[in-house]
């Protein structure tokens, strides 16, 4: 047989698009069937899963789908799986196997030729060059590799091939042998990928030695389960110290950096039931093997949490002791009256301090409440550093750079808007250091909304950067805490060591909308009486209160929203809409006043007239969210609106789609939609990127924490997440008209009741570095 694909198999790939294959089924056959597929070609699903096409051991084409759970990676082009389960009739493509099982296995035989000229494994060997080894050694090209006879390939393929091949079947098949050894124990396909990308060829080993290695990668109880049946004894120290680092796991998952000793006693007890031993003994027996560690005489640690602590508070610690160059302080005071002018009003003496004081540390803290002017001094600190900088050398003056980080897009887009600055969000900072090779040499970094900042993400900065990078740190510690672990900002304003100024003045709001009243009420722990909400007046500005129930509280909000909105637009006429910028804030997800219901209702009753997008669930004007980060969104275009490409790679440059941006769908496209979002990036989607959108009128406070808008809404119903910071951040996203819609005596009891969510636990010092 020719290796290549004949025109059958061409034929095939090009129907085989993976998209629809779990639909109707016409006919099944039950019996298990098991095929090794020499794979032509792959088809991934939105959904991650994958069809795939292949010859089996009589050379007959075959087809199997194979689900992203059933397999322990993504199958490649010139690989041989082994498929098993039962075959189903597709309607349009026939018979197709269903695989309830599928591994990659060590190609054998003339398939080898096809997964040399085929496999990315191996560059630079097509179909010819395969054809060539296999003529000149056959079967025994097996051997060849696996004795890593190198100077016998490198006479039929050169030296740098030669050494690809031996690698990339090397590699081959260490992954085959982990898989293999860890389906026997039961471990799941993909959670067998995961162990040999984490460990590679020492992956076997390492589980041998300790079976709670797993812990990493499956749930506690399957991996206990598993070790328990295995012969492993229920006071074995393994899992004694593995009990414990789970229960710090635990914690960590709920925000806690550290744990006192008495907090983690009880998770221990319970994932090591029945076990009747003591769980401060299992603590010891972690602490002696240095699993975990002890921060003080009542908290312990993972060795992790204890390293990234230890980091960051180094990192910001020889920042403060930097010495910075003595500058004049004439640029700073003409930039500041330059941006006095461009506003209007004279900054405070908070806000003047604060400027001096960024522009001389190597780190500091700039905190004070929603609408306090923190982004006016953003603005004048950017434009004295930039004097500052026209003041250098030429040769130091490129290396200099000032970046605006926030977290969130909408955030982006409004203080690149305040401060006539670009900024990017703190995972595009992150993507562009780590994994697109971007060096920052010297400036500045200022990081916006700093409350929002996890330990985790600002390790993963800090250990990047130069001392010579300067930090400021901005935001509001009385706003939502991260939904990662940590609070490193709210320790970094309660420290002397880190120079700091806090502003008090109220400028985003005006003070007659009473905005900015309510709010410092909240913030403080102080009882509110508000204004019932009037439904005829519903744009009027200030802060509402509208009765409800918990039974009442999704209709009432509801109807805020058509009370504020009007009418459904007619066709085409949503612009309006939208210039409303009215925002509903919610707690959760799910449950009538969830975001996921209230913009079901919103969605098909305000875009009823609009065109539908295919069967999408969205209209041309529907208000979208995107969910996850996509670096390859959204073009960057030159003056004549042509791509900007990248010299090294030739790929395109993308501003990317960023997690929480709110956009609008403007139009219809060959290709599916086009939506524009709130930080200006704007590109076509298409139905693989509906798993990363959602509708947006409607949205969590954690999503619009950084964000402002003209009118919001706050349904208030009792819930574990609901406290005095989650309604100060939802209250102060609003710019002209608060309405919370729920029970008086619930919105004065959150008030007035310490806020949980800022009592996290954090081993964190900045004072002892």
């Amino acid at each position: 047989m020719n290796a290549e694909p004949d025109a059958m198999a061409g034929a095939a790939e090009r129907r085989g698009g993976a998209e629809g294959q779990t639909a109707l089924v016409l006919g099944e056959r039950s019996e298990q069937s098991s095929w090794e597929l020499s794979i032509t070609s792959v088809h991934a699903s939105r959904f991650g899963d994958h069809v795939i096409i292949g010859r089996d051991e009589t050379e007959q084409l075959r087809r199997a789908l194979v689900p992203s759970r059933r397999s322990p990676r993504d199958p490649a082009v010139g690989e041989t799986w082994r498929v098993t389960g039962p075959i189903k009739t597709h309607p349009e493509y026939g018979p197709q196997l269903h695989a309830e099982v599928s591994l990659p296995l060590v190609t054998t035989g003339r398939a080898i030729i096809r997964h040399l000229a085929t496999d990315k494994r191996f560059p630079g060997i097509g179909w010819a060059t395969a054809e060539k080894l296999w003529r000149q050694f056959g079967d025994a090209i097996y051997d060849r590799i696996r004795d890593r006879d190198l100077r016998s390939l490198a006479n039929v393929v050169g030296p740098e091939r030669a050494v690809a091949i031996v690698d990339g079947f090397g590699m081959l098949c260490d992954e085959v042998e982990i898989f293999r050894w860890l389906d026997r124990y039961g471990v799941s396909p993909r959670v067998a990928g995961a162990a040999a990308r984490v460990w590679g060829v020492g992956a076997i080993d390492r589980i041998k030695s300790d079976p709670y290695a797993m812990t990493l990668l499956e749930p506690w109880k399957e991996v206990d389960t598993r070790a328990l049946r295995l012969g492993v004894a229920p006071d074995d120290r393994r899992r004694l110290s593995a009990a414990v680092e789970e229960a710090l796991a635990i914690r960590f998952r709920a925000g806690h950096m550290a744990s006192p000793a008495a907090s983690i006693k009880p998770l221990v007890r319970r994932l090591l039931s029945p076990w009747g031993g003591d769980p401060a003994w299992a603590i010891d027996v972690a602490l002696a093997r240095g699993r975990v560690i002890a921060a003080d005489a009542e908290t312990l640690q993972s060795r992790a949490c204890r390293f990234m602590e230890d980091e960051v508070a180094r990192l910001i610690s020889e920042r403060v002791r930097r010495e910075l160059p003595h500058s004049d302080g004439k640029p700073i005071l003409e930039a500041i009256a330059k941006v006095e002018g461009e506003f209007g009003y004279e900054l405070t003496p908070a806000q003047r301090e604060a400027v001096f004081m960024a522009t001389s540390c190597g780190v500091c803290v700039i905190s004070g409440g929603a609408g306090t002017g923190k982004t006016t001094v953003v603005r004048a600190i950017l434009a004295a550093m930039e004097a500052q900088r026209d003041n250098l050398p030429p040769a130091q003056r490129g290396e200099v750079e000032h970046l605006q980080v926030a977290l969130a897009g909408r955030a982006v887009r409004r203080i690149t808007e305040a401060t006539g600055r670009p900024a990017s969000t703190l995972s595009r900072t992150i993507h562009d250091i780590e994994d697109a090779g971007r060096r920052i040499r010297a400036g500045t970094i200022i990081f916006d909304e700093s409350s929002m900042l996890d330990t985790p993400s600002l390790y993963r900065v800090l250990v990047q950067l130069p001392a010579e990078v300067s930090l400021i740190f901005i935001g509001d510690p009385g706003q939502l805490p991260p939904i990662g672990p940590g609070l490193p900002f709210h320790i970094m304003v309660k420290t002397a060591a880190i120079p700091s100024v806090t502003l008090d003045v109220v400028h985003r709001q005006d003070d007659t909308t009473g905005i900015p009243a309510v709010a410092s009420a909240v913030r403080h722990g102080r009882s509110v009486n508000l204004r019932r909400f009037d439904p005829n007046v519903a744009l009027s500005p200030g802060v509402y209160l509208f009765p409800a129930s918990r039974e009442e509280a999704a209709a009432k909000t509801l109807a805020a929203f058509r009370a504020m909105c009007g009418r459904a637009p007619a066709s085409g006429r949503t612009a309006a809409l939208h210039d409303l910028d009215v925002q509903i804030l919610t707690q959760v997800k799910n449950g009538p006043t969830g975001s996921k219901e209230l913009n079901r209702v919103i969605e098909a009753e305000y875009m009823s007239r609009q065109p539908n997008i295919d069967d999408w669930g969205l209209s041309v004007g529907s208000k979208v969210m995107w969910l996850k980060n996509d670096y390859s969104k959204a073009p960057q275009l030159d003056a004549d609106g042509n791509s900007l490409v990248d010299t090294a790679t030739g790929e395109a440059i993308c501003s990317g789609f960023m997690n929480g941006s709110l956009g609008v769908v403007t139009r219809q496209h060959q290709k599916g939609a086009w939506v524009r979002f709130d930080d200006g990036a704007e590109d076509v989607i298409t139905t693989a990127d509906l798993e990363k959108l959602t509708h947006g009128w409607a949205i969590s406070v954690h999503k619009a924490q950084g964000s402002a808008f003209s009118r919001v809404i706050i349904p208030l119903v009792r819930s574990r997440l609901l406290d005095r910071t989650m309604l100060y951040t939802a209250i102060t996203r609003a710019v002209e008209t608060v309405v919370l819609v729920g029970d008086p005596d619930l919105l004065n009891e959150v008030i007035s009741m310490a806020p949980k969510s800022l009592q996290r636990n954090s081993a964190l010092n900045f004072e002892t570095q």
